[in-house]
C-alpha cells in the first residue's frame, strides 16, 4: 500500500499529459506527490459529488507548467483551427486516458465530461477505491499514511527553548505543542528525525522553534516562529497559564456539552473527570491552532471562540466508539452475526454519495493532508491548521452520515451485507479521525 495514493495518482495524472525533456531521463524527473500543479489538477476532498478530480483543459496552461518544471507535452495538438487547438482533450485523448488509466493508474477511471470555465471532470471507478481504502486502513490500522519504507530519507533535527514548567505560559506552552505536532507529523512523510549535532550521511536540516524570528541569522538552522496568544480584542498578550486556560475551557466544553447535546450532569467520578480533561484539552488545542502557527492565536472567554467545533469532534468521536460498542454487543447476544473477513464484503454497497464522501473525501485524503503540512518544512512553515480543518471537516461528513443512514439496521438476513459493510466503513473512519487526533495531541472520548 502507497503511504500517499492521491499524491501517486496526481503523478500519474500528470505523468499522462507531460514527458521529461529528455526522452533517457523519463525516471529522473520526479513530480514530488505533494507538489502544488496550480489549478491543472485538484482533487474535490470536500464535495466529491460534483466530480472527483477536475482538470484544466486549455494547452496554455499546461505548457506554462512544462517551462516550468523542464517537461514537455506529451499529446500533439489536434484541431482544424486555432481555437481548437488551444484545447487539450478531444474525443480521441478521452478515450486513451480511460483506457491507459484502466490498464496503470492506481485507480481507474469512468468518466471525463467537460466542465464550465474549460476544465474537464474525472469520475473514478467507486468500488476500486473503495476496496483499496478499507483494506489499507484495516491492515495497517494506526499506520495508515505513514511512511514506513520510504526509499528517500531527508534527515532534519528540530530543538526548542522553553522553559520546563507544567504550568506555563501560553504562548510557551503552544510552542511545546507545536514541537510535539511536528515530531508526530515526521512520521507521515519522508523527513528522518535525528538529534542536533548528530552525523548523517545527508546534509541534515536544521530547525528551531521560537517565538519570533530573529533580526539577523547567524546561521543556517531553518526558523519556524510560534506566534503569540492574546487576549480577544485588546490584541495584547493574554496572562493566562496553560493550567488555568484548561480549566476555564473545560468548564466551556461541559456547560455547552450539557446544554447543546443533552449530556448528562457531570460527576465527581474519575470517569467524568477524565471526560472534562478530554474537552478542554481538545478546546486548547483547537483555540492555539486553528490558525497558522506563526499568526497570533486568542483566547476564548465567555464561550464565545469555537470550542463548538472541539466539542462537535469529540462528540462523533464517541458516536463512533458507541456505534462499534453497541454492534458488539448484539453480536455477543446473538442479534447479528459477527463481522466476515473484508474480503467478502459487497463494496458496492456503499458506492451512494454519502458513503463516498467519507471514503473518497475523507479516508482517502488523509495521507495526503498530513503529508501537505510539512511541504513548507524548508522554509519554517507547517500547515498544523489544515489538519484541524480536515478533523472538522471529517466530524461533519460523518454527523451527516450519522443523521441519514442507519448503521445498527435490524438483525434480518437480507439486511447482514448491508449491515457489515456500514461497520467496516465506521470502523475505518474512527481508525482516521483518532489518527488525526493523536497527531494533534487529543485524546477520543468513549462516550458523550
Amino acid at each position: 500500500m502507497l503511504p500517499n495514493p492521491k499524491g501517486h495518482l496526481t503523478k500519474q495524472i500528470v505523468d499522462f499529459f507531460t514527458q521529461p525533456l529528455d526522452q533517457e531521463e523519463n525516471d529522473a524527473k520526479v513530480v514530488q506527490p505533494f507538489q502544488r500543479c496550480g489549478d491543472l489538477v485538484h482533487f474535490q476532498h470536500y464535495s466529491p459529488s460534483v466530480c472527483d478530480v477536475s482538470i484544466m483543459g486549455h494547452r496554455i496552461n499546461w505548457e506554462h507548467f512544462c517551462r516550468k518544471n523542464q517537461l514537455k507535452m506529451r499529446w500533439e495538438t489536434k484541431g482544424q483551427n486555432e481555437a481548437q487547438a488551444k484545447l487539450l482533450f478531444h474525443e480521441e485523448l478521452v478515450q486513451k486516458m480511460l483506457e491507459e488509466s484502466n490498464k496503470t493508474w492506481l485507480f481507474p477511471l469512468l468518466s471525463a465530461l467537460p466542465m464550465p470555465k474549460q476544465r474537464y471532470a474525472l469520475r473514478f471507478q467507486r468500488i476500486p477505491i473503495i476496496r483499496y481504502v478499507l483494506s489499507a486502513i484495516m491492515e495497517q490500522g494506526a499506520d495508515y499514511g505513514k511512511h514506513k519504507n520510504s526509499t528517500i530519507v531527508r534527515p532534519v533535527s528540530i530543538t526548542l527553548e522553553t522553559p520546563d514548567d507544567d504550568d506555563q505560559e501560553l504562548r510557551y506552552f503552544r510552542q511545546e505543542r507545536l514541537y510535539h505536532i511536528l515530531l508526530r507529523l515526521m512520521e507521515y512523510s519522508d523527513w528522518k528525525l535525528v538529534r542536533a549535532g548528530e552525523k548523517d550521511d545527508n546534509k541534515i536540516l536544521n530547525m528551531r522553534i521560537q517565538l519570533q524570528r530573529p533580526k539577523k541569522q547567524k546561521d543556517n538552522t531553518v526558523i519556524i516562529v510560534c506566534g503569540p496568544v492574546v487576549e480577544p480584542g485588546k490584541r495584547i498578550a493574554t496572562n493566562l497559564t496553560s493550567g488555568s486556560y484548561m480549566a476555564l475551557r473545560s468548564t466551556d466544553m461541559i456547560l455547552m456539552a450539557i446544554h447543546r447535546n443533552g449530556v448528562r450532569d457531570i460527576g465527581n467520578n474519575k470517569t467524568d473527570a477524565m471526560l472534562m480533561e478530554s474537552l478542554g484539552s481538545a478546546a486548547v488545542v483547537v483555540d492555539l491552532f486553528e490558525v497558522r502557527h506563526a499568526s497570533a492565536a486568542t483566547v476564548v472567554r465567555n464561550s464565545n471562540g469555537c470550542s463548538k467545533g472541539a466539542s462537535f469532534v469529540l462528540y462523533n468521536s464517541a458516536r463512533l466508539e458507541t456505534l462499534l460498542r453497541n454492534f458488539n454487543a448484539q453480536v455477543k447476544a446473538g442479534v447479528y452475526p459477527p463481522l466476515p473477513p473484508l474480503n467478502e464484503i459487497d463494496f458496492s454497497l456503499l458506492e451512494d454519495d454519502l458513503d463516498w464522501q467519507l471514503i473518497y473525501g475523507c479516508l482517502l485524503a488523509f495521507p495526503q493532508v498530513t503529508e501537505s503540512t510539512l511541504v513548507q518544512l524548508q522554509k519554517g512553515l507547517c500547515g498544523v491548521h489544515t489538519l484541524v480543518h480536515f478533523i472538522s471537516v471529517m466530524a461533519k461528513q460523518f454527523s451527516r452520515y450519522y443523521r441519514n443512514k442507519q448503521v445498527l439496521l435490524q438483525g434480518r438476513d437480507q439486511l447482514t451485507p448491508v449491515l457489515h459493510a456500514r461497520v467496516y466503513l465506521i470502523k475505518a473512519v474512527r481508525e482516521v479521525l483518532n489518527a488525526a487526533l493523536a497527531i494533534m495531541g487529543i485524546k477520543p472520548v468513549n462516550y458523550m
